[in-house]
């Protein structure tokens, strides 16, 4: 047997300092299970935004589908609306529209008045009736917080929306109607996707014994939805950041923790490397850790 030359080249498989750490395995497995309600985006975003762990959606999905949780989370959905006008600000375009809640032996009428732009639920209310007037009056109220602003308002062709009252209100403010094309409610599709969250999020748990326990519980899960709950969307950032404008402020922060935890991710694989028995020669042969490498991970 020919004996090998000290000089053979050897193979050499260099490891991946960018390899997730044990504890932001843990992390992410501890979270998502404390959020079993979330997709695996909306947790991604989560974790960052409270400074759990920065890893990017992808390495998210891996974790959970390598430890079968990932059928636990509800994957996003897009709205399958269409619309010729796209808001480029807040209160450019409103949205509101009756939704039936099933309530104590009768029918309520649940109505909110949507931002395009944010998805900032500005106004709602839950009422015994729907006449025209009370239609008139949710509407009103939402151009009450914000006076200074002139939204074109979208609504199907229900006989609330098309009352005298409606068209007075639309008058006295001097905005613009806009209604979706007959039997096509996807044409509404912003506000009937928030419909849909509410009764899957918000009142699928819920007992709702009467009007007044319906409304307390209505009330919290719209400022959740308004302050906390993460859209998809929106980039998976709140209604709020939109309605106030500091979205592009919150995404830039998002990107920094991510390069830097990226890293850090290196430094760390590197030095723990360093402590085994791979030789100083081979660690310090690793290429740099490429600076950018994380910004392709969250959208611009």
């Amino acid at each position: 047997m020919e004996a090998k030359g000290e000089l053979e080249d050897r193979y050499i498989k260099l490891p991946n300092l960018d390899a997730t750490l044990p504890w932001e395995v843990e992390s992410v497995i501890s979270y998502a299970l404390k959020n079993p309600k979330e997709g695996y985006r909306r947790l991604t975003y989560m974790m960052i935004d409270e400074d759990v762990v920065y890893l990017s959606p992808s390495t998210v999905y891996r974790i959970l589908s390598d430890r079968d949780l990932l059928y636990r989370y509800k994957r996003s959905t897009k709205s399958p609306g269409h619309y010729n006008f796209i808001p480029t600000s807040p209160h450019q375009q409103w949205h509101t529209d009756i939704m039936y809640l099933w309530l104590n032996n009768r029918w309520y009428f649940f109505i909110a008045v949507l931002d395009a732009y944010s998805r900032y639920i500005v106004h709602w209310d839950l009422l015994e009736n729907a006449s025209a007037w009370d239609v008139r009056a949710v509407v009103q109220s939402a151009l009450k917080k914000f006076p200074d602003k002139k939204p074109r308002i979208v609504t199907d062709n229900g006989p609330q929306f098309k009352s005298k009252e409606f068209r007075e209100l639309l008058k006295e403010f001097s905005l613009k109607d806009i209604k979706i094309r007959i039997k096509h409610p996807e044409s509404n599709g912003t506000i009937e996707r928030f419909h849909r969250s509410l009764r899957e999020e918000g009142l699928c748990d819920q007992q709702l014994q009467d009007k007044y326990k319906a409304i307390d519980i209505i009330s919290k899960w719209v400022y959740y939805y308004n302050h906390q709950r993460l859209h998809a969307a929106l980039k998976y950032l709140r209604p709020v950041d939109y309605l106030n404008g500091n979205e592009e402020e919150l995404l830039k922060s998002r990107r920094e923790k991510l390069k830097i935890a990226a890293q850090r991710r290196y430094e760390e694989n590197k030095r723990l490397l360093s402590q085994n028995d791979v030789k100083e020669q081979d660690v310090g042969a690793l290429p740099p850790h490429p600076q950018d490498l994380s910004l392709s991970a969250i959208p611009a």
